[in-house]
């Protein structure tokens, strides 16, 4: 946010994502990306769920979709 508007602070490639989710255990974020298929309509890819790192979220666990 910069007073008027969204700014980008960080750009995460998915793949046809059916749902976000945030969530803290134990003090630590994390951020789920539930992945569904690629452009080309595979669905054979994986979901990441990220961690926040303190500056930028960055991939912490894959889990087969």
């Amino acid at each position: 946010w910069n007073g008027s508007a969204f700014v980008v602070f960080q750009t995460i490639l998915t793949h046809g994502p059916q749902d976000w989710e945030w969530f803290n255990i134990d003090g630590n974020n994390y951020l789920a990306v539930a992945n569904h298929e690629t452009s080309g309509g595979n669905t054979d890819i994986e979901s990441i769920i990220y961690q926040w790192n303190g500056s930028a979220f960055s991939v912490f666990q894959t889990i087969p979709t």
